[in-house]
């Protein structure tokens, strides 16, 4: 059963006994060793997760797709409780906005193509501290004008990045 291990990167075992024979504890020494070290390599290399950029881009996109969708449910869901802003001064508030957009005709299906709506935020710089983040900057742009965004997210209980603050430019 051993014999296949007389040779282990170019080192023989095979001396090691004056008979030839592999010593049963260096072979399975170093069979141990192959097996943890493969052990270890395993859970080095083994799926870890989207890091929080990935997780954070992923709300950007979602962002994007609600907007675009005409979802306001969707929308406010990447919103934290927590949300604030100058103008809009909690969460509720911001829906009340949104449901006056909807309400509006601003939020219809097809609004976002029919007014060559952009978003882009390949030049985008995400800042983590801690369990807070912003991403700057994020440009949006329609046939009525253009807007760069700052967004601050957090980092909620549930793991999930949503959206505490915003600053628009160019408005």
């Amino acid at each position: 059963m051993l014999s296949g291990l007389v040779e282990i990167r170019g080192r023989d075992f095979s001396k090691q006994r004056k008979d030839g024979k592999v010593r049963k504890s260096t072979a399975l020494l170093s069979l141990t060793s192959v097996l943890a070290l493969a052990l270890l390599a395993g859970c080095a290399a083994g799926p870890k997760g989207p890091t929080d950029e990935e997780l954070i881009l992923g709300q950007i996109q979602a962002l994007k797709d609600a907007a675009f969708a005409a979802n306001p449910e969707a929308l406010l869901a990447l919103f934290s409780e927590d949300f604030s802003h100058y103008e809009v001064p909690d969460k509720a508030t911001l829906a009340d906005y949104v449901q006056m957009g909807v309400d509006m005709g601003y939020m219809e299906e097809g609004m976002a193509e029919e007014h060559d709506a952009q978003m882009t935020w390949e030049e985008a710089q995400i800042t983590i501290d801690g369990d807070t983040a912003t991403v700057y900057p994020i440009d949006a742009s329609a046939d009525m004008g253009s807007v760069t965004l700052e967004l601050t997210l957090k980092k909620e209980a549930d793991g999930v990045w949503r959206i505490i603050g915003a600053d628009v430019e160019g408005i």
